[in-house]
């Protein structure tokens, strides 16, 4: 899920906007602890990652790689750069933020009270991803 700089790109979308139409019956989660908030969601059929879901929180984090280039959202924010490998060079073509910043935080919680401070619950992923 890496792209030619070693990141990976998501698109953030509230809960109470995203449906699985098909293929809900390959879905599996992993978690990295047992107690982890945070799940990565896998098509079985494929092995292919799907999305990251904060199970506390109100968005679903897509894998944006997944799509189209002519169909993918438009980038408009690059956080956690500071993570990035030494050397890496960005194009200055949207802000790169060393991590999340005051604009992100403000959006996302816009959101939140736009969605009346619900956190819907991804109820279609069926099971855990056997990682043995």
């Amino acid at each position: 899920m890496l792209d030619e700089r070693g990141a990976t790109r998501y698109v953030l979308y509230r809960k109470d906007r995203v449906d699985c139409i098909a293929g809900a019956e390959t879905l599996r989660e992993h978690r990295l602890a047992p107690d982890s908030q945070s799940r990565r969601v896998v098509a079985t059929c494929c092995n292919t990652p799907m999305f990251l879901d904060f199970t506390q929180g109100h968005w679903l984090s897509l894998y944006g790689g997944l799509w189209p280039p002519e169909q993918r959202p438009a980038l408009d924010l690059r956080t956690m750069v500071a993570d990035m490998a030494d050397g890496t060079l960005l194009p200055n073509d949207v802000p790169n933020a060393r991590s999340h910043t005051l604009g992100f935080f403000a959006r996302l919680i816009a959101a939140w009270a736009a969605m009346g401070f619900r956190t819907p619950k991804i109820t279609y992923v069926n099971g855990e991803l056997d990682v043995r």
